[in-house]
Formats: structure tokens, sequence, C-alpha cells
């Protein structure tokens, strides 16, 4: 007998998986419109945090510090970050020096280096 919710669970980690694998092979239109679907899948009240990191990376590769921003926002909302999300911090740092906004870069950066045990950056 299948377990409706473990297949649908099976489904969704299938797509991230696709989702990556299309975003590393640069085809970001793909893996943005994946990623956006898992997004927006999401209950309201857990978001998809893997999800929204690959919205923001494909922003981010796209040269959209804005969208991924945006994306960033929503993944960095609510529950407390655990420590393999500090990536998160990095993104945004990512995304803000795309937006021209470097002393929040800089502040995003020693937060990540921070949560990642790796201190303050020089």
């Amino acid at each position: 007998e299948v377990d409706v919710a473990q297949l649908r669970e099976q489904q969704r980690k299938a797509l991230h998986v696709l989702a990556y694998m299309m975003l590393r092979m640069g085809q970001l239109d793909r893996a943005g419109r994946i990623y956006a679907a898992l997004a927006v899948l999401a209950p309201q009240n857990a978001p998809d945090r893997l999800a929204l990191a690959g919205v923001a990376s494909v922003a981010i590769s796209a040269g959209d510090g804005t969208g991924a921003l945006d994306a960033l926002r929503t993944a960095m909302s609510g529950a407390a970050l655990s420590s393999r999300q500090a990536v998160l911090h990095l993104m945004k740092a990512q995304a803000l020096w795309l937006e021209g906004r470097r002393e929040e870069a800089r502040a995003s950066l020693d937060e990540y280096l921070f949560l990642a045990g790796g201190g303050r950056s020089a």
C-alpha cells in the first residue's frame, strides 16, 4: 500500500533535485520555474526554504539582486535558521552587493561568518 503523503514528499524531493540539476547546468529559466512552483505549493505557515533559496540563487545568477532579496526575505522569516541555513545570509550578502548596498552586504557576510563559526570578516 502506498502512503500518499510519502509519495508527495518523494515527488517534492525529486523536483528539488531536478531544479538543482537545471541550475547547475545553467538552465536558469527551467530551474527558476521549478523552484518557484515548489515555493508556491508550500504551506503558508511552513515556507519551503530550500525552494526559496533556489529562487534566490537563480536570481543572483541572473544578476537580479532585488528578486533574490524578495525570496530570501520569506526564506529567512519565521522560525530560527539552522546552522545549515546560515548560507542564506551569504546569499543575502551577494544580493545586496548586486544592488550596490555594500555596507548591508558586509553586515550580512559578517552574520554568515559568525553563524558558520568562522568569526567576523576582516
